[in-house]
């Protein structure tokens, strides 16, 4: 009897405890059919991109290919972003390796990346005017997936089923950055989708030919300190998808996904860089923006902090956090592990205690120099992708290198940070950037790129762990069309 009361707790704990990805990792082979899944994805009510995800099974493994044709929502015009990425894993769900090609924001970009012994990932970057070839070394987590594998691998390892939880570590293949995503599955729901598309005789517009009723399980999780759903079919496809931000994308026949997106401009006409020069300027007062057609409840407690509230569509900035540089409060722990990890690279250690002086202790006074260091002697320039070493020994990059630099340096003191991106509100308008935060008690704000520390109240903080770029944020900022409602123009 006691071991038969034994064997039931393990099968039920094993049932119920969260799955890591190394354990999938060890699952049985995946088969999967070949199959071509399309999406629409809206901003509110206009569609504003189109996406594919083609999977199949080739020898030895898995491959996975995804595409995104979007228009990436900015304050002044939509720009276009092209992406494609082809992903391979093995025949037990293992990253081999992918090519990644990104256009549309200022040239080409190709990102080619093979797993070598050790979980060590190779990275060889090339294109946007670069005169040779960069390589990228980074040592991957047991288990780490790209994002469109997510949900196969929830399907493949049978935890798509309520109440199931699961954690992940997801590489971004274009950022090459690192994130881990706390899932949990929730109710059953059954969706009616389109399977098939006509043309109609009158309009020459496709419209739906036949109807197919799925049935799907929720999925949660926090992207990018977002919260995101999905529902999922038992196949690990994704059936629609939503965040609070606005950005919906649901399942449907290429006739009418493709042709319900509406370009915007020629194919072979290139968008200019996100990131344009800031105007110099303090915002002295505290100041608020309008996101648009989006209802933020779902995420206002992630987008309220000391220094900002989140209200209906609008985040409010509030002028002059508090510091608590001597006795700040504790963090808790698995918090605190993720965002302490020092740098390997013993030059940034080096240059860091050399530009925050011997009075280190004094975190405050440390990131305060820092960040003046960082402002002054970073100048501007073209993204350096996931090598921050590099960022320092050239001396330039983009607001998104500037607070990855900052980050490196205050973890490297043993200051709890990590980057920001965001809205600035700047010579009266809007901008996305990025910027960082540090742990001193409560998460204080503070701008490399300005200079500041604290950040002043111009910086609306939305995503977490994340960068400015087109790639992180057209995830998510679907419907956000971002309007300054009152500030005082510096």
């Amino acid at each position: 009897m006691l071991a038969w009361i034994g064997a039931l707790s393990w099968l039920v704990l094993r049932e119920y405890r969260p799955a890591t990805g190394a354990e999938y990792g060890a699952s049985a082979e995946i088969q999967l059919p070949p199959t071509t899944t399309f999406y629409a994805l809206h901003a509110g009510a206009d569609q504003v991109g189109f996406r594919s995800i083609t999977t199949d099974t080739v020898p030895n493994g898995v491959r996975i290919t995804s595409r995104i044709d979007v228009d990436v929502p900015l304050p002044l015009v939509p720009r276009r972003l092209l992406m494609t990425t082809e992903t391979l894993y093995d025949e037990r769900f293992r990253l081999l390796g992918f090519t990644t090609t990104v256009s549309g924001e200022a040239g080409q970009q190709t990102l080619v990346a093979t797993v070598e012994a050790d979980s060590l990932l190779s990275v060889v970057i090339s294109g946007r005017g670069q005169t040779r070839p960069d390589t990228v070394v980074l040592q991957l987590p047991s288990g780490a997936l790209l994002p469109d594998a997510v949900s196969i691998w929830l399907a493949t390892g049978g935890k798509l089923k309520p109440g199931a939880v699961a954690r992940v570590p997801v590489l971004d293949p274009v950022e090459l950055t690192l994130s881990e995503w706390n899932m949990r599955v929730s109710a059953e729901s059954v969706f009616v989708v389109a399977d098939s598309a006509a043309s109609d005789s009158a309009t020459g517009a496709w419209i739906p030919a036949g109807l197919d009723t799925i049935q799907t399980v929720g999925a949660d999780w926090l992207e990018y300190g977002m919260p995101v759903r999905a529902w999922i079919d038992r196949q690990g496809s994704v059936i629609a998808r939503e965040t609070p931000l606005g950005l919906t994308e649901r399942r449907g026949p290429y006739e009418i996904v493709n042709s319900g997106y509406a370009r915007r401009r020629p194919r072979n006409v290139q968008a200019a860089p996100l990131e344009v020069p800031t105007p110099l300027g303090v915002a002295t007062a505290p100041s608020r923006v309008s996101l648009g057609p989006v209802n933020l409840r779902s995420a206002a407690t992630m987008l309220t902090t000391p220094w900002q509230a989140a209200v209906g569509d609008q985040i409010e900035s509030r002028y002059g956090p508090l510091l608590s540089p001597n006795a700040p409060l504790p963090l808790a722990d698995s918090i605190r592990a993720g965002y302490s990890q020092s740098p390997t690279s013993a030059f940034i250690v080096s240059e860091t205690r050399r530009i925050a002086g011997a009075d280190t202790a004094t975190h405050s006074r440390a990131v305060s120099r820092l960040a003046a260091w960082v402002g002054s002697a970073i100048v501007p320039g073209p993204p350096t992708v996931g090598d921050v070493e590099r960022t320092l020994l050239l001396r330039r990059g983009d607001s998104s290198d500037r607070a990855a630099l900052l980050v490196a340096m205050a973890r490297s003191l043993g200051i709890p940070a990590r980057p920001v991106a965001g809205l600035l509100s700047t010579g009266g308008r809007l901008r996305y950037r990025a910027w960082a935060e540090v742990w001193l008690g409560v998460w204080l704000p503070v701008d490399p790129t300005l200079g500041q520390f604290p950040a002043d109240p111009g910086h609306f903080r939305l995503l977490i762990d994340a960068t400015a770029r087109p790639s992180t944020i057209v995830s998510l900022l679907g419907a956000v069309r971002p309007t300054l409602t009152n500030a005082t123009a510096p």
